[in-house]
């Protein structure tokens, strides 16, 4: 059976990304990204980008595509979407995933291992590391300001403010629009991580003009207790 399309890294989404950030995901690409024709784009690309968007907001042709997958997997010793979301481990290149220094760690590493040159975190932030110990509701209100690099070394501080977090990703409002998939190095009062950027939408605020929605890379909360999440005992 020939493998199809990866569709989902065609839209610059997950494969288990709802139906609203494959929406806004596929709008950025075509208008904010200027992938479509008219905007200047590459046409075989923003035909790309349509197939892809055609199959997976509809539901029964998104089953019927994710089946497809699974019927490739089977074949093979994992689906290939899985391989290529999944972080690299230490031993595959110990290095930073935002200023890319080395940091030496051999085997699994502790959550409050910190890059030596940037301060980035290194503990990648997998669902089962921050399930297995912690505890919140899906998605919390909260608004602290938030300072985020775009590069290293020298791109940023920006400034922004958190509209919510969860364990797993947060959103936050800015003044400048930014790319899907691009790695931030974000700060707030409540952690410290390297995001990535899942969506990016017009906020409708006055101060504020993007509406960014981020997933963690790497994650360190500064406190283990509080309003935002709670230890299990």
């Amino acid at each position: 059976m020939e493998t199809p399309p990866d569709l989902y890294h065609i839209l610059h989404v997950q494969p288990d990304a709802p139906e609203e950030i494959i929406r806004a995901s596929y709008r950025t690409l075509m208008t904010k990204l200027r992938r479509h024709p008219d905007l200047g784009g590459d046409h075989r690309t923003a035909t790309l980008i349509n197939e892809a968007y055609a199959v997976l907001k509809d539901p029964a042709k998104r089953a019927a595509y994710d089946e497809a997958w699974r019927s490739v997997s089977v074949r093979t010793p994992e689906d290939p979407r899985t391989a290529a979301a999944r972080p690299s481990s230490p031993q595959s290149g110990a290095t930073c995933q935002f200023c890319g220094a080395a940091h030496g760690f051999p085997g699994r590493i502790h959550a409050s291992a910190t890059c030596t040159i940037c301060n980035s975190p290194l503990a990648p932030a997998d669902r089962e590391r921050l399930d297995a110990g912690q505890q919140a509701v899906s998605r919390v209100p909260r608004r602290l300001p938030l300072s985020y690099k775009l590069g290293w070394p020298g791109q940023g501080p920006l400034s922004g403010e958190t509209r919510d977090l969860s364990l797993h990703g947060l959103r936050f409002v800015a003044k400048t629009a930014l790319p899907v998939t691009k790695l931030l190095r974000a700060e707030c009062e409540a952690l410290i991580a390297i995001v990535r950027v899942v969506a990016c939408s017009d906020s409708h605020e006055r101060d504020w003009r993007w509406l960014i929605r981020a997933e963690y890379v790497t994650i360190r909360f500064r406190r283990s207790r509080g309003d935002f999440l709670t230890t299990h005992v």
